[in-house]
Protein backbone atom coordinates (compact mmCIF):
# COMPACT_ATOMS: atom_id res chain seq x y z
CA UNK A 1 0.00 0.00 0.00
CA UNK A 2 2.78 2.39 0.92
CA UNK A 3 4.80 1.62 -2.21
CA UNK A 4 1.75 1.97 -4.46
CA UNK A 5 0.98 5.48 -3.19
CA UNK A 6 4.57 6.64 -3.42
CA UNK A 7 6.11 8.45 -6.35
CA UNK A 8 9.33 6.58 -7.10
CA UNK A 9 11.89 8.41 -9.19
CA UNK A 10 15.53 7.47 -9.75
CA UNK A 11 18.45 9.14 -11.50
CA UNK A 12 21.97 8.03 -12.38
CA UNK A 13 24.63 9.46 -14.63
CA UNK A 14 25.70 6.03 -15.75
CA UNK A 15 23.05 3.70 -14.43
CA UNK A 16 23.28 -0.05 -14.80
CA UNK A 17 21.41 -3.01 -13.45
CA UNK A 18 23.31 -3.15 -10.17
CA UNK A 19 22.89 0.56 -9.43
CA UNK A 20 19.16 0.32 -10.21
CA UNK A 21 18.76 -2.58 -7.79
CA UNK A 22 20.81 -0.76 -5.15
CA UNK A 23 18.61 2.34 -5.52
CA UNK A 24 15.44 0.25 -5.19
CA UNK A 25 16.78 -1.44 -2.05
CA UNK A 26 17.55 1.99 -0.57
CA UNK A 27 14.03 3.21 -1.36
CA UNK A 28 12.41 0.13 0.18
CA UNK A 29 14.52 0.53 3.31
CA UNK A 30 13.50 4.19 3.54
CA UNK A 31 9.82 3.35 3.10
CA UNK A 32 10.01 0.86 5.96
CA UNK A 33 10.70 3.74 8.34
CA UNK A 34 7.23 5.23 7.70
CA UNK A 35 4.50 3.79 9.94
CA UNK A 36 1.65 5.62 8.17
CA UNK A 37 1.22 7.03 4.71
CA UNK A 38 1.17 10.85 4.54
CA UNK A 39 -2.12 12.26 3.33
CA UNK A 40 -0.54 13.58 0.13
CA UNK A 41 1.63 10.51 -0.57
CA UNK A 42 5.39 10.55 -0.99
CA UNK A 43 7.89 11.53 -3.66
CA UNK A 44 11.17 9.61 -3.39
CA UNK A 45 14.30 10.35 -5.41
CA UNK A 46 17.33 8.10 -5.35
CA UNK A 47 20.38 7.79 -7.58
CA UNK A 48 24.13 7.34 -7.79
CA UNK A 49 26.49 9.90 -9.30
CA UNK A 50 30.17 9.71 -10.07
CA UNK A 51 32.46 7.18 -11.70
CA UNK A 52 32.16 3.49 -11.03
CA UNK A 53 33.88 2.62 -7.77
CA UNK A 54 33.59 6.22 -6.53
CA UNK A 55 29.84 6.61 -6.72
CA UNK A 56 27.92 8.72 -4.24
CA UNK A 57 24.32 7.98 -3.32
CA UNK A 58 21.76 10.80 -3.41
CA UNK A 59 18.34 10.23 -1.84
CA UNK A 60 15.60 12.70 -1.00
CA UNK A 61 12.07 12.17 0.32
CA UNK A 62 9.44 14.88 -0.17
CA UNK A 63 5.79 15.09 0.88
CA UNK A 64 3.96 16.82 -2.02
CA UNK A 65 1.87 19.94 -1.48
CA UNK A 66 -1.20 18.19 -2.92
CA UNK A 67 -2.28 14.54 -3.12
CA UNK A 68 -0.68 12.51 -5.90
CA UNK A 69 -3.41 11.27 -8.23
CA UNK A 70 -1.30 8.42 -9.68
CA UNK A 71 1.95 6.58 -9.13
CA UNK A 72 5.00 7.13 -11.30
CA UNK A 73 8.24 5.16 -11.68
CA UNK A 74 11.08 6.43 -13.86
CA UNK A 75 14.60 5.09 -14.34
CA UNK A 76 16.49 7.78 -16.21
CA UNK A 77 19.62 9.93 -16.18
CA UNK A 78 17.74 12.80 -14.50
CA UNK A 79 15.03 13.32 -11.90
CA UNK A 80 11.55 13.88 -13.33
CA UNK A 81 9.90 16.69 -11.36
CA UNK A 82 6.97 17.52 -13.66
CA UNK A 83 4.36 16.14 -11.25
CA UNK A 84 5.68 18.32 -8.43
CA UNK A 85 6.11 21.42 -10.60
CA UNK A 86 2.44 21.21 -11.62
CA UNK A 87 1.43 21.46 -7.97
CA UNK A 88 3.24 24.79 -7.64
CA UNK A 89 1.00 26.40 -10.25
CA UNK A 90 -2.02 28.44 -9.21
CA UNK A 91 -4.98 26.09 -8.81
CA UNK A 92 -7.45 28.61 -10.24
CA UNK A 93 -7.36 28.89 -14.01
CA UNK A 94 -9.86 31.01 -15.94
CA UNK A 95 -10.75 30.76 -19.60
CA UNK A 96 -11.51 33.76 -21.81
CA UNK A 97 -13.15 33.79 -25.24
CA UNK A 98 -12.95 37.04 -27.22
CA UNK A 99 -15.40 37.04 -30.14
CA UNK A 100 -16.15 39.43 -32.98
CA UNK A 101 -17.08 39.31 -36.65
CA UNK A 102 -13.48 38.90 -37.80
CA UNK A 103 -12.57 35.94 -35.61
CA UNK A 104 -12.23 34.74 -32.05
CA UNK A 105 -9.46 33.77 -29.63
CA UNK A 106 -9.26 31.55 -26.57
CA UNK A 107 -7.07 32.55 -23.62
CA UNK A 108 -6.04 31.06 -20.29
CA UNK A 109 -5.35 33.11 -17.17
CA UNK A 110 -3.43 31.39 -14.39
CA UNK A 111 -1.73 33.32 -11.61
CA UNK A 112 0.22 36.09 -13.32
CA UNK A 113 0.41 34.31 -16.67
CA UNK A 114 -2.05 34.93 -19.49
CA UNK A 115 -1.60 33.14 -22.81
CA UNK A 116 -3.46 32.65 -26.08
CA UNK A 117 -4.21 28.99 -26.80
CA UNK A 118 -6.40 29.20 -29.93
CA UNK A 119 -7.14 31.65 -32.73
CA UNK A 120 -9.52 31.52 -35.70
CA UNK A 121 -9.93 34.23 -38.34
CA UNK A 122 -13.16 34.49 -40.34
CA UNK A 123 -14.82 36.92 -42.72
CA UNK A 124 -18.53 37.07 -41.92
CA UNK A 125 -20.74 39.00 -44.38
CA UNK A 126 -22.08 42.25 -43.00
CA UNK A 127 -25.51 43.78 -43.44
CA UNK A 128 -25.92 45.69 -46.69
CA UNK A 129 -28.41 48.01 -48.34
CA UNK A 130 -28.99 45.99 -51.52
CA UNK A 131 -32.70 45.49 -52.06
CA UNK A 132 -34.84 43.76 -54.60
CA UNK A 133 -35.62 40.07 -54.83
CA UNK A 134 -32.11 39.10 -53.59
CA UNK A 135 -32.41 40.86 -50.22
CA UNK A 136 -33.92 37.87 -48.41
CA UNK A 137 -31.39 35.49 -50.00
CA UNK A 138 -28.44 37.62 -48.86
CA UNK A 139 -29.90 37.82 -45.37
CA UNK A 140 -30.46 34.04 -45.27
CA UNK A 141 -26.85 33.38 -46.34
CA UNK A 142 -25.64 35.79 -43.67
CA UNK A 143 -27.63 34.02 -40.95
CA UNK A 144 -26.42 30.58 -42.08
CA UNK A 145 -22.76 31.63 -41.93
CA UNK A 146 -23.33 33.35 -38.59
CA UNK A 147 -24.90 30.17 -37.19
CA UNK A 148 -22.01 28.06 -38.49
CA UNK A 149 -19.54 30.46 -36.89
CA UNK A 150 -21.16 30.40 -33.44
CA UNK A 151 -21.50 26.60 -33.58
CA UNK A 152 -17.83 26.32 -34.46
CA UNK A 153 -16.91 28.49 -31.45
CA UNK A 154 -18.95 26.22 -29.16
CA UNK A 155 -17.11 23.16 -30.52
CA UNK A 156 -13.70 24.78 -30.01
CA UNK A 157 -14.66 25.68 -26.44
CA UNK A 158 -15.20 21.98 -25.69
CA UNK A 159 -11.81 20.99 -27.13
CA UNK A 160 -9.97 23.77 -25.28
CA UNK A 161 -11.70 23.90 -21.88
CA UNK A 162 -12.92 20.31 -21.29
CA UNK A 163 -10.46 17.73 -20.00
CA UNK A 164 -10.74 14.66 -22.30
CA UNK A 165 -9.71 12.33 -19.47
CA UNK A 166 -12.19 13.40 -16.81
CA UNK A 167 -14.79 14.93 -19.22
CA UNK A 168 -15.03 17.86 -16.82
CA UNK A 169 -14.04 21.53 -17.24
CA UNK A 170 -10.31 22.12 -16.89
CA UNK A 171 -10.91 25.73 -15.80
CA UNK A 172 -12.46 27.36 -12.76
CA UNK A 173 -14.58 29.87 -14.68
CA UNK A 174 -15.27 31.05 -18.23
CA UNK A 175 -15.64 34.62 -19.49
CA UNK A 176 -17.24 35.53 -22.83
CA UNK A 177 -16.16 38.87 -24.26
CA UNK A 178 -16.94 40.55 -27.53
CA UNK A 179 -19.02 43.10 -29.36
CA UNK A 180 -22.63 43.06 -30.56
CA UNK A 181 -24.71 39.89 -29.99
CA UNK A 182 -22.29 37.20 -31.13
CA UNK A 183 -21.18 36.38 -27.60
CA UNK A 184 -24.81 35.99 -26.48
CA UNK A 185 -25.51 33.56 -29.34
CA UNK A 186 -22.42 31.55 -28.39
CA UNK A 187 -23.61 31.40 -24.78
CA UNK A 188 -26.85 29.72 -25.90
CA UNK A 189 -24.90 27.05 -27.83
CA UNK A 190 -22.28 26.30 -25.18
CA UNK A 191 -21.99 22.84 -23.72
CA UNK A 192 -23.90 22.67 -20.40
CA UNK A 193 -20.65 21.82 -18.61
CA UNK A 194 -19.21 25.16 -19.73
CA UNK A 195 -22.33 27.30 -19.59
CA UNK A 196 -22.63 26.35 -15.93
CA UNK A 197 -19.25 27.96 -15.08
CA UNK A 198 -19.66 31.18 -17.10
CA UNK A 199 -18.92 33.94 -14.60
CA UNK A 200 -19.30 37.00 -16.84
CA UNK A 201 -20.33 38.18 -20.31
CA UNK A 202 -18.74 41.55 -21.08
CA UNK A 203 -18.55 44.00 -23.97
CA UNK A 204 -15.07 44.88 -25.24
CA UNK A 205 -13.98 47.24 -27.98
CA UNK A 206 -11.05 45.22 -29.28
CA UNK A 207 -10.26 41.71 -30.45
CA UNK A 208 -7.37 39.36 -29.77
CA UNK A 209 -4.83 40.18 -27.07
CA UNK A 210 -6.08 43.74 -26.59
CA UNK A 211 -9.62 42.46 -26.07
CA UNK A 212 -8.34 39.86 -23.59
CA UNK A 213 -6.57 42.54 -21.53
CA UNK A 214 -9.69 44.68 -21.52
CA UNK A 215 -11.84 41.70 -20.50
CA UNK A 216 -9.51 40.91 -17.59
CA UNK A 217 -9.79 44.51 -16.38
CA UNK A 218 -13.60 44.36 -16.57
CA UNK A 219 -13.84 41.03 -14.70
CA UNK A 220 -11.27 41.58 -11.95
CA UNK A 221 -14.05 41.53 -9.35
CA UNK A 222 -15.31 38.18 -10.66
CA UNK A 223 -11.98 36.37 -10.70
CA UNK A 224 -10.85 37.58 -7.28
CA UNK A 225 -7.31 38.51 -6.24
CA UNK A 226 -5.44 37.04 -9.21
CA UNK A 227 -1.73 37.83 -9.53
CA UNK A 228 -2.29 38.93 -13.13
CA UNK A 229 -4.75 41.66 -12.08
CA UNK A 230 -2.74 42.69 -9.02
CA UNK A 231 0.42 42.99 -11.11
CA UNK A 232 -1.32 45.20 -13.66
CA UNK A 233 -2.72 47.47 -10.94
CA UNK A 234 0.69 47.77 -9.25
CA UNK A 235 2.56 48.77 -12.39
CA UNK A 236 -0.29 51.03 -13.56
CA UNK A 237 -0.06 52.98 -10.30
CA UNK A 238 3.65 53.53 -10.98
CA UNK A 239 2.93 54.66 -14.55
CA UNK A 240 0.37 57.17 -13.25
CA UNK A 241 2.92 58.69 -10.88
CA UNK A 242 5.42 58.94 -13.75
CA UNK A 243 2.88 60.63 -16.03
CA UNK A 244 2.21 63.38 -13.49
CA UNK A 245 5.86 63.63 -12.35
CA UNK A 246 4.89 62.54 -8.86
CA UNK A 247 6.37 60.38 -6.14
CA UNK A 248 8.26 57.66 -7.96
CA UNK A 249 11.72 56.15 -8.47
CA UNK A 250 12.80 54.11 -11.48
CA UNK A 251 16.06 52.45 -12.40
CA UNK A 252 18.56 50.70 -10.17
CA UNK A 253 20.48 53.74 -8.90
CA UNK A 254 17.49 55.89 -7.94
CA UNK A 255 15.47 52.99 -6.53
CA UNK A 256 18.28 51.60 -4.38
CA UNK A 257 19.05 55.11 -3.12
CA UNK A 258 15.40 55.48 -2.11
CA UNK A 259 15.37 52.04 -0.47
CA UNK A 260 18.50 52.55 1.62
CA UNK A 261 17.40 56.08 2.56
CA UNK A 262 14.06 54.83 3.91
CA UNK A 263 11.97 57.07 1.64
CA UNK A 264 10.52 54.29 -0.53
CA UNK A 265 7.01 53.15 0.36
CA UNK A 266 6.46 50.35 -2.19
CA UNK A 267 9.26 48.53 -4.00
CA UNK A 268 8.36 46.99 -7.38
CA UNK A 269 10.82 44.26 -8.32
CA UNK A 270 11.13 41.94 -11.31
CA UNK A 271 11.25 38.34 -10.06
CA UNK A 272 14.05 37.48 -12.51
CA UNK A 273 16.33 40.49 -11.97
CA UNK A 274 19.90 39.61 -13.03
CA UNK A 275 22.07 42.27 -11.39
CA UNK A 276 24.83 41.78 -8.83
CA UNK A 277 25.38 43.97 -5.77
CA UNK A 278 29.15 44.40 -5.34
CA UNK A 279 30.53 45.93 -2.16
CA UNK A 280 34.03 47.44 -2.39
CA UNK A 281 36.31 48.59 0.42
CA UNK A 282 39.52 50.58 0.24
CA UNK A 283 42.63 48.45 0.20
CA UNK A 284 44.61 50.71 2.56
CA UNK A 285 41.75 51.67 4.91
CA UNK A 286 39.08 48.96 5.07
CA UNK A 287 37.24 50.78 7.88
CA UNK A 288 36.18 53.62 5.56
CA UNK A 289 32.62 53.59 4.15
CA UNK A 290 32.31 51.01 1.35
CA UNK A 291 31.43 51.72 -2.26
CA UNK A 292 28.42 49.89 -3.72
CA UNK A 293 28.21 48.96 -7.41
CA UNK A 294 25.28 47.39 -9.27
CA UNK A 295 26.52 45.51 -12.31
CA UNK A 296 25.10 42.85 -14.66
CA UNK A 297 26.78 39.43 -14.43
CA UNK A 298 28.59 39.95 -17.75
CA UNK A 299 30.06 43.33 -16.78
CA UNK A 300 33.38 43.68 -14.98
CA UNK A 301 34.43 46.17 -12.31
CA UNK A 302 36.02 49.29 -13.89
CA UNK A 303 39.80 49.04 -14.09
CA UNK A 304 40.36 52.38 -12.36
CA UNK A 305 38.90 50.90 -9.17
CA UNK A 306 40.97 47.72 -9.05
CA UNK A 307 44.08 49.36 -7.56
CA UNK A 308 42.44 51.37 -4.79
CA UNK A 309 39.46 49.14 -3.97
CA UNK A 310 38.95 45.44 -3.38
CA UNK A 311 35.79 43.33 -3.42
CA UNK A 312 34.36 42.52 -0.01
CA UNK A 313 31.20 40.77 -1.22
CA UNK A 314 29.29 40.10 -4.44
CA UNK A 315 25.73 38.79 -4.23
CA UNK A 316 22.71 38.86 -6.57
CA UNK A 317 20.77 42.08 -5.96
CA UNK A 318 17.48 40.16 -5.97
CA UNK A 319 18.62 37.98 -3.06
CA UNK A 320 19.97 40.99 -1.14
CA UNK A 321 16.69 42.89 -1.50
CA UNK A 322 14.58 39.91 -0.43
CA UNK A 323 16.70 39.60 2.71
CA UNK A 324 16.96 43.27 3.72
CA UNK A 325 13.96 45.21 2.35
CA UNK A 326 12.02 44.93 5.62
CA UNK A 327 14.85 46.68 7.46
CA UNK A 328 14.13 49.86 5.47
CA UNK A 329 10.38 49.84 6.17
CA UNK A 330 9.10 49.40 2.62
CA UNK A 331 6.62 47.01 1.07
CA UNK A 332 7.61 44.84 -1.87
CA UNK A 333 5.69 43.70 -4.95
CA UNK A 334 7.22 40.99 -7.13
CA UNK A 335 6.17 41.19 -10.79
CA UNK A 336 6.93 39.14 -13.88
CA UNK A 337 7.40 39.92 -17.55
CA UNK A 338 4.52 37.68 -18.63
CA UNK A 339 2.04 40.55 -18.99
CA UNK A 340 2.25 43.51 -21.36
CA UNK A 341 2.73 46.03 -18.57
CA UNK A 342 5.25 43.73 -16.88
CA UNK A 343 7.32 43.40 -20.04
CA UNK A 344 7.18 47.19 -20.50
CA UNK A 345 8.36 47.68 -16.91
CA UNK A 346 11.30 45.31 -17.38
CA UNK A 347 12.43 46.68 -20.75
CA UNK A 348 11.85 50.34 -19.95
CA UNK A 349 12.98 50.59 -16.32
CA UNK A 350 15.27 47.60 -15.88
CA UNK A 351 12.82 45.70 -13.68
CA UNK A 352 13.26 47.92 -10.59
CA UNK A 353 11.20 50.87 -9.42
CA UNK A 354 8.90 52.03 -6.68
CA UNK A 355 6.57 54.57 -5.11
CA UNK A 356 8.05 57.16 -2.74
CA UNK A 357 6.60 58.30 0.57
CA UNK A 358 7.07 61.88 -0.53
CA UNK A 359 8.66 63.65 -3.46
CA UNK A 360 12.41 64.17 -3.12
CA UNK A 361 15.36 64.89 -5.37
CA UNK A 362 16.98 61.67 -6.52
CA UNK A 363 20.58 61.18 -7.74
CA UNK A 364 19.57 61.12 -11.42
CA UNK A 365 17.75 64.45 -11.06
CA UNK A 366 20.76 66.00 -9.36
CA UNK A 367 23.03 64.86 -12.18
CA UNK A 368 20.66 66.38 -14.75
CA UNK A 369 20.49 69.67 -12.85
CA UNK A 370 24.29 69.88 -12.58
CA UNK A 371 24.80 69.21 -16.30
CA UNK A 372 22.15 71.76 -17.15
CA UNK A 373 23.75 74.41 -14.94
CA UNK A 374 27.17 73.71 -16.48
CA UNK A 375 25.73 74.17 -19.95
CA UNK A 376 24.18 77.47 -18.93
CA UNK A 377 27.48 78.69 -17.46
CA UNK A 378 29.36 77.80 -20.61
CA UNK A 379 26.75 79.51 -22.74
CA UNK A 380 26.88 82.70 -20.69
CA UNK A 381 30.68 82.68 -20.75
CA UNK A 382 30.81 82.32 -24.52
CA UNK A 383 28.22 85.02 -24.98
Amino acid sequence: MLVRRALLLRSSLAFNRQSVQAALRSLIAKLSTFKTVPSNGLALFCGYVGEEGKQKKIMTVIEPLKPLVSGLYRCDSKFHLEALYQQLEDSKTYGYMVIDGNGFTCHLLNGNCGKTIYRLDVNLPNKHGRGGQSKQRFERIRQIKRGWYTSRIAEVAISQFIDPVTCRPSITGLVLAGSAQLKDEVLLKLDPRLSGIVIAVVDVQYAGQAGFNQAVALTKENIGNMKFVHEQETITSLMEEISKDGQYAIGIDDTMYAVTSGILDTLILWDNLSVNRIELVKTLSPSDPPKILYLPPDKQIPENLNEEWKVRSSVPLLDWILEHYIEFGCKMELVSDQTNVGAQFVKGFGGLGGLLRYQVELPSNSAVDESASNEEDEFEYEW
